[in-house]
């Protein structure tokens, strides 16, 4: 078990009770909370507000699907019987998603989850006189804004509700009214929040000033996707706030970001604190395993063997000049993977498991008795960059997992490591990207060094002489694989419609926002379906 300070190991316990019907209906009726009763105590307070986070504890399930399945990071093949669920990850992976799909309930319940919780938690703390009352309030309402920011990107036009007490059926705001109301949120209590950096604090997995800003400066990066205004001044001055604040700086070694024991990252701006036992849902190993993977980590549960990266993405590590060979293999690579010829970028090693797999001793194959007939692997297991097909009969060990957050022996059925959702190299790399589209200079000089500088300490790899929009695109798909930004991005690039493995090119681009979900619709009528679904 990861060391971690006695108050945030205290807020994972809460948040992992937070959710059981029982704690709900006994201690948390805030229609019957009066200034008498609650809200006293700055341990009462903290204890309220914590119930607030606790629907982000599904950002790595409802997020990191609608983000990245629909990419060409990531792909989630049909395995026989396994992963068909009525066909709605291959609609995922075409842009073919209707409103009955479970993803876009999943995201649509995880942001108006959150954004009630936060309107009943400040209807009580309105009746209170705590000095301390107007942080959390504070706290509350951008926490609040942050999950309309999600429904925003990923819905477009939604309802805006900010009253508890009001039970009528709300209507659907224009995206540009989302944006507005999310952004001045934001700007009316920032200043309210504390200015605290990296740190296993009170204030870990909590929203804090530089966590706002982070938000800011990722409203105004996409915003003339959002209103059809780019914002670049706004956004820059959002990230300068971050980077000049001293509190943040790159690690050293990437993978450290990602570790079992990543508490003390000093990119991690704003984590969720996961926790194996006491706070799950962060379930990354038993989506991307094979079954036999169990044996390998002598975990308690067999691996559902599913989600794997898309193999042009994955060699997008090794050095352009080396070609997919024959049968989908890669010339210069080892029979484990690694690149044999041309320079090694570490953070393809970090971020994938390919070649072959071995039992806990690390010396004897795993073997799959249930091997595809037509798999020239054979029993013996070996995750390869190849995907044979997306459906319906992927090869069981087909496809370079995702191993970005380290696995670990005896690892639970959720992971022990924190999930970043905002990092300090993202913040660079947006600077990096803003500067170049103000001056509509990709090589400007402070854009390359920012790009370079996370290009040489991360992935240890030689420094770009020069870039384009789309050599940047891909340098920073390979610094962020799989933290949940790849959809927004190549929206923002203009390529999420193009052609790619597993994805014919998209007849128009209504699928850059999901359909809002069918059984929303059919309980509010004064919702509207997003066009073309």
């Amino acid at each position: 078990m990861k060391h971690k300070s006695l108050t945030r190991y205290s807020l994972l316990v809460f948040l992992a009770a937070a959710s059981c019907t029982k704690l709900d209906e006994k201690a948390l009726l805030y229609d019957q909370v009066t200034e008498d009763s609650f809200y006293k105590t700055d341990k009462q307070l903290a204890a309220a507000v914590g119930a607030a986070y606790s629907s982000i504890y599904g950002y790595n399930g409802a997020f990191f699907n609608l983000n990245e399945v629909t990419t060409d990071e990531v792909v989630v093949p049909t395995r026989g019987a396994d992963w068909g669920d009525g066909g709605h990850w291959v609609r995922l992976k075409t842009h073919k998603t209707n409103s009955t799909d479970s993803q876009p309930a999943n995201g649509w319940s995880l942001g108006f989850g959150g954004v009630t919780t936060c309107n009943k938690i400040l209807a009580a703390l309105a009746v209170s006189k705590s000095p301390t009352a107007a942080t959390y309030v504070a706290e509350l309402k951008c926490l609040r804004a942050i999950y309309y920011y999600w429904l925003l990107d990923l819905f477009g036009n939604v309802p805006i509700t900010t009253d508890f007490s009001d039970t009528k059926p709300p209507a659907t705001k224009s995206r540009a009214e989302v944006y507005a109301f999310i952004e001045s949120e934001l700007l009316a209590n920032i200043e309210k929040l504390p200015k605290i950096g990296t740190g296993d604090g009170p204030y870990y997995g909590r929203v804090t000033y530089y966590v706002a800003e982070a938000t800011l400066a990722k409203l105004y990066l996409n915003a003339q996707t959002y209103t059809g205004t780019p914002q670049y001044d706004k956004a820059l001055a959002a990230c300068d706030v971050i980077i000049n604040s001293g509190k943040y700086t790159l690690m050293n070694n990437y993978a450290d970001n990602f570790s079992r024991n990543n508490t003390s990252s000093t990119e991690s701006i704003w984590a969720i604190p996961f926790d194996g036992v006491k706070a799950g849902g962060f379930n990354m190993n038993m989506e991307t395993l094979h079954l036999q993977s169990q044996n390998t980590y002598q975990m308690n549960n067999q691996p559902w063997n599913g989600f794997a990266s898309v193999q042009e993405f994955y060699q997008s590590y090794i050095d352009p000049a080396q070609n997919p060979g024959p049968q989908g293999t890669v010339v210069g690579l080892d029979p484990k993977g690694t690149p044999t010829t041309g320079t090694l970028d570490k953070r393809m090693l970090n971020n994938f498991l390919v070649g072959p797999q071995y039992q806990a001793d690390g010396v004897t194959p795993l073997t799959d008795g249930g091997a595809d007939v037509t798999d020239p692997n054979g029993p013996p297991i070996t995750f390869t960059p190849y995907i044979n097909e997306l459906q319906p009969n992927a090869w069981r060990q087909a496809g370079a997992r995702i191993g970005k957050w380290q696995f670990y022996k005896g690892m639970q059925t959720s992971l022990d490591n924190d999930l970043a959702i905002y990092r300090y190299a993202d913040i660079l790399l947006m600077k990096a990207e803003l500067l170049a589209r103000k001056s509509g200079n990709w090589n400007d000089p402070v854009t390359l060094a920012l790009v370079n500088q996370i290009r040489t300490v991360h992935g240890g790899v030689a420094p770009f002489t020069s870039l384009t929009p789309l050599i940047f695109l891909a340098e920073r798909g390979r610094e962020m694989f799989a933290e949940s930004y790849r959809r927004q991005d190549m929206i923002r690039f203009g390529v999420y419609n193009d052609a790619y493995r597993f994805h014919p090119a998209d007849p128009d681009a209504h699928v850059n926002i999901f359909p809002v979900p069918e059984p929303q619709i059919n309980a509010n009528p004064n919702l509207k379906q997003n066009p073309g679904y």
